[in-house]
């Protein structure tokens, strides 16, 4: 299989225990292949957001294929939705109307904001973090083309653990 109960888990005080699995060797390298796949099914919404969460994980190059797939993919959604609206604007009532403007504007954020990702890998800015090459730097205000990060140290938890 490709994880373990670590059967060290202490119980804690009042709870009952709490399961701990590891991944197993062959697990890791499991991880590690879908990791770098970069085929259609990583742009897309479903799995977009999962396979962002590990770009700390994941190789610069296999990052960049990734973010420019999903820009690729937004970009075309976005040339759909703009032809549809000037097809179907004078039938559509305000709310409706609005509605589409929303959603014409979420995608066009999002488009926004690869490019900043795929700006700031191609200049070869790493957004992993602390540990990593540069010293923690509070970004919460927003600075152009870095990841907000508030220096906080994760928890005790060790990177191959998933608690239920």
């Amino acid at each position: 299989g490709h994880t373990t109960e670590d059967a060290l888990a202490a119980p804690l005080a009042g709870r009952r225990a709490k399961i701990v699995y590891r991944l197993t060797a062959e697990g890791k390298e499991h991880f590690e292949e879908l990791l770098a796949q970069t085929g259609p099914d990583a742009y897309e919404d479903e799995h977009f957001a999962a396979r962002f969460a590990f770009f700390g994980q994941t190789s610069r190059d296999v990052r960049m294929r990734v973010l420019e797939g999903r820009r690729s993919r937004l970009e075309e959604r976005l040339e759909k939705m703009s032809a549809s609206l000037a097809r179907t604007r004078e039938r559509l009532d305000d709310y409706t109307l609005e509605l589409q403007r929303h959603g014409m504007e979420s995608v066009e954020r999002e488009v926004r904001w690869l490019n900043e990702l795929i700006e700031s890998e191609r200049a070869g800015r790493d957004l992993k973090g602390p540990g990593h090459g540069e010293p923690t730097r509070d970004t919460t205000e927003g600075a152009p083309g870095v990841l907000p990060r508030t220096g906080d140290t994760p928890g005790p938890d060790t990177p191959g653990d998933t608690a239920t």
